[in-house]
C-alpha cells in the first residue's frame, strides 16, 4: 500500500483521466482490479496512489469500487461516488464513467472560462498597485527634501501626497505583513463552515456579484442534477447530494431543506418559490414545467446551457467595464502625483520671477 499523504486532495483534471481512462480500460475487456492497477501505477497524483492502492485491496475482497471509494467522501465527492455506485448496480459502470467525465469537463470549461476571464483585469489591478506604492515608497521621498527646501507654502495636492509617502515609508513592512496575515487569515478561515457561510451570504448581498454567484451555483446545480436524475437516482436522494456537493453553504442550506420539503409530498417549484431572492423566476418556472410535463431532466439541462451562456455574458460585460475603468483610475493617480510635482515648481517661478 502506498503511503498516506499529509494532505488528501485530487483536482478536477485527476478525476477526468480517472472517469476516462477507467472507461476506456472496462470497455477493453480489462478487468476492473486490473484496471486500477494500471491507473495507480500511471497517475501522478499521490492521494489518488494511495486512495487507488485501498480501492485494489477492497475490490479483490469483493467489495465495490464505490464502497470503497466513500471511505473518501470528503476527497472525491458524494456526487462522483454515487454516480459510480449506480454504475457498478446497474451494470452501466463504464458508460456511467463517460458520463462523469462530460459533466466534469463542463465544470472546468467553466471554471477555466472564469479564471482566464478575470486574469486580465486582476494582472492590471495589482501591477497598478504595485507601480503606486514603488513611487509612494522609492520615488516619492526623494523628492520630498527639494520641496521642503523651495521655502514656499506647498499646495494641498502635494501635502496630501507626501503625507500618503510619509506613511508609507513609515509603515511599508507593517503594511506588507498587514495584507499577507489578512490574505493568511481570510483563507484560512474559509475551513470553518460559520465563515464561509457569513461569506457567501455576503456575496449574494452584493448587487452586481450576486447575480454571478446565482447563475454558477444554479449551473452547477441543475447539471448535478439532471445527471443523477438520469442514472436513475430518487429525486430526493439527489438533492441531499446537491446539498454535498455544490460548495456555496446558503445553497447548501436550501437545497437540505428542498428534500425535506419533497419529502413531504410537496412539488419542488412551490419550495423554490418561497425564496426568490435565491432563484430565478425563469429557473422555477422552467421547474415547474418539467415536474408537470414530466421532463424535469431535459428542462434542468436546458437550464444549465442556459445559466451557463449568463455566466460567460456577465464576464465578458464585466472586463468590458472594468478595463476603461481601471484605466481612469490610473489616470486619476498619476494626474495628481503630475500635479503635486509641479505645483509647487510653478508657484516658486512665479515668486522668482522679477
Amino acid at each position: 500500500m502506498n503511503k498516506k499523504p499529509l494532505f488528501l486532495y485530487i483536482s478536477l483534471e485527476d478525476k477526468i483521466l480517472f472517469c476516462k481512462n477507467l472507461s476506456m480500460l472496462l470497455k477493453s475487456g480489462i478487468t476492473l482490479t486490473e484496471s486500477l492497477n494500471i491507473l495507480k501505477e500511471n497517475t501522478k497524483s499521490k492521494t489518488f496512489k494511495y486512495i487507488l492502492s485501498i480501492a485494489i485491496e477492497d475490490v479483490q475482497r469483493g467489495q465495490y469500487l464505490s464502497t470503497s471509494f466513500s471511505k473518501f467522501k470528503n476527497v472525491l465527492g458524494e456526487f462522483f461516488i454515487e454516480i459510480i455506485k449506480i454504475g457498478e448496480l446497474t451494470g452501466t459502470l463504464a458508460e456511467n464513467l463517460e458520463k462523469l467525465e462530460q459533466e466534469f469537463k463542463k465544470i472546468e470549461s467553466l471554471k477555466r472560462k472564469t479564471i482566464t476571464v478575470l486574469i486580465y483585469p486582476a494582472f492590471i489591478i495589482v501591477t497598478m498597485i504595485i507601480m503606486m506604492l514603488l513611487l509612494l515608497y522609492f520615488v516619492f521621498p526623494k523628492i520630498t527634501p527639494i520641496f521642503e527646501n523651495l521655502g514656499v507654502n506647498l499646495p494641498l495636492p502635494t501635502r496630501i501626497f507626501l503625507a500618503i509617502s510619509n506613511f508609507v515609508t513609515k509603515n511599508g513592512l507593517y503594511i506588507f505583513v498587514g495584507i499577507f496575515v489578512l490574505l493568511f487569515l481570510f483563507n484560512f478561515s474559509l475551513r470553518y463552515r460559520l465563515f464561509r457561510y457569513f461569506f457567501h451570504s455576503t456575496l449574494l448581498k452584493i448587487p452586481i456579484i450576486s447575480n454571478l454567484v446565482k447563475n454558477y451555483t444554479l449551473a452547477e446545480f441543475s447539471r448535478i442534477l439532471a445527471l443523477l436524475l438520469g442514472s436513475g437516482i430518487k429525486i430526493v436522494e439527489s438533492f441531499e447530494i446537491c446539498a454535498k456537493s455544490i460548495n456555496n453553504e446558503i445553497y447548501k442550506k436550501i437545497f437540505k431543506e428542498a428534500a425535506d420539503f419533497v419529502t413531504a409530498g410537496h412539488s419542488l417549484h412551490e419550495f423554490f418559490e418561497k425564496h426568490p431572492n435565491l432563484f430565478f423566476y425563469n429557473f422555477i418556472k422552467m421547474i415547474e414545467i418539467g415536474e408537470k410535463t414530466g421532463n424535469l431532466e431535459k428542462n434542468l439541462q436546458y437550464l444549465t446551457k442556459n445559466l451557463e451562456e449568463n455566466v460567460d455574458i456577465f464576464l465578458e460585460r464585466f472586463v468590458n467595464i472594468l478595463e476603461p475603468l481601471i484605466l481612469v483610475v490610473i489616470a486619476i493617480f498619476i494626474g495628481f502625483m503630475a500635479i503635486s510635482i509641479l505645483l509647487p515648481i510653478y508657484e516658486l517661478s512665479e515668486k522668482l520671477q522679477p
